[in-house]
């Protein structure tokens, strides 16, 4: 066995995040290779240290400590939050479980560290691994959304994809508002002498609501001054590869030479980037704003979304941090 194999399995992750950025870019899995190898990298400073600088792991270990417990508890209460303002739907309640999971994790630590043993041990390296690259990669996620977020809409733009969202009775939500506000801005944007977007608004009828998203959008954006042969309806979607495979179409039909933006809200663009890649539709995407209470639940939604997406490839890479892991635990 190598020496230092915690480095060399670091070493050969980082080559394959190297590798994998080239090739794929925009692909979720090129940050889960650069989170094994910082986490792998992790587990041989932390085993070291812990042999070695006995003061350095534990001032580091306190300090993994305190992120987590502040984490839990954020998500926790932002969880509990919302469910009280806006019902006890299933994303915030997931985010609540997300908040528990992490408590749950220092509280398990806590159980080992008493327990003590080789056993107790390396479990505690076991679970503190995966709960620090599952950590790790929702930070760098977090990173994508924001960047993403803060896409501008290209020069050129014929036509404005609004994808829809939770109506308020027969209107759009405040969620949906700033989506259509973000879209009118685009249309602004563009120089007085070019022709006028095309706004494509997108969204079928929901179980619980009264009318499609498209036609509430439609409303909105008349009552904001828009011409009624500038909006196009796509009302037969019901989620956002729907969204854009079924917008596209109708454009399409429309004649080629178009130039779509799409708009969504910011925690949603990265997603929304990567389906619309898969469905060859080719559309630049911008992000609206979201209230600053929502934003942690969304994001954490979105990344439960894009791991699931990718789910098979993505299991199979994360399932080869055992093999640090394994080492770590053995020289403990």
């Amino acid at each position: 066995m190598p020496e230092y194999p915690e480095y060399l399995a670091a070493a050969v992750f980082a080559v394959g995040g190297l590798v994998h950025a080239v090739l794929a870019p925009h692909r979720f899995s090129t940050a889960v290779l650069f989170c094994l190898a910082v986490t792998s990298a992790g587990l041989g400073v932390s085993a070291r240290s812990a042999q070695s600088h006995h003061t350095v792991a534990t001032v580091l270990a306190v300090a993994a400590l305190l992120g987590a417990l502040a984490l839990g508890l954020l998500l926790l209460v932002d969880a509990v939050l919302l469910v009280r303002r806006y019902g006890p739907q299933a994303p915030l309640l997931a985010t609540g479980a997300a908040g528990c999971a992490v408590l749950a994790v220092l509280g398990l630590d806590v159980v080992l560290h008493l327990v003590g043993g080789e056993v107790a041990g390396g479990l505690m390296v076991a679970v503190n691994a995966a709960a620090g690259y599952l950590s790790l990669l929702f930070l760098v996620f977090t990173g994508y959304v924001v960047v993403r977020g803060r896409s501008t809409s290209p020069p050129g733009t014929t036509h404005v994809v609004v994808l829809g969202a939770g109506l308020d009775g027969d209107r759009p939500g405040p969620l949906l508002r700033r989506r259509l506000e973000r879209a009118l801005a685009v249309d602004t944007c563009d120089a007085p002498d070019t022709d006028p977007v095309t706004f494509v608004v997108s969204g079928g009828q929901g179980d619980d609501e009264v009318i499609s998203e498209a036609d509430a959008m439609a409303d909105y954006l008349r009552s904001r001054g828009v011409a009624a042969d500038r909006i196009v309806r796509e009302d037969r979607s019901v989620n956002t590869g729907q969204n854009l495979r079924f917008s596209g179409a109708l454009m399409d039909r429309a004649g080629p030479g178009h130039r779509a933006t799409v708009v969504t809200s910011g925690f949603h663009v990265y997603r929304t980037t990567l389906l619309a890649r898969r469905a060859g539709v080719p559309v630049d995407v911008v992000g609206a704003p979201t209230s600053p209470a929502y934003w942690l639940s969304a994001t954490l939604r979105e990344f439960a979304a894009v791991l699931w997406l990718d789910r098979l490839p993505l299991i199979g890479l994360s399932l080869l941090l055992a093999v640090p892991v394994a080492t770590a635990g053995f020289e403990r």
